[in-house]
């Protein structure tokens, strides 16, 4: 009877999911960004900011 010795190196056949992890994850990252950026609307232009005068204030 022959004892079989497996080495460390030898690794046991595990099934390969279907869908590939990294990829899909990349692609949901991805995702999020672009709707993140497209909620946020880039960037907005400064609004010039006016500071009202009191009436007396105006003559003098």
């Amino acid at each position: 009877m022959k004892i079989k010795r497996s080495s460390m190196f030898e690794g046991s056949p595990r099934r390969r999911s279907p869908f590939p992890i990294i990829p899909v994850v990349a692609a949901a990252v991805l995702i999020l960004v672009l709707i993140v950026a497209w909620q946020r609307g880039g960037e907005k232009p400064q609004a010039p900011v006016e500071k009202a005068i009191p009436a007396e204030k105006l003559g003098q």
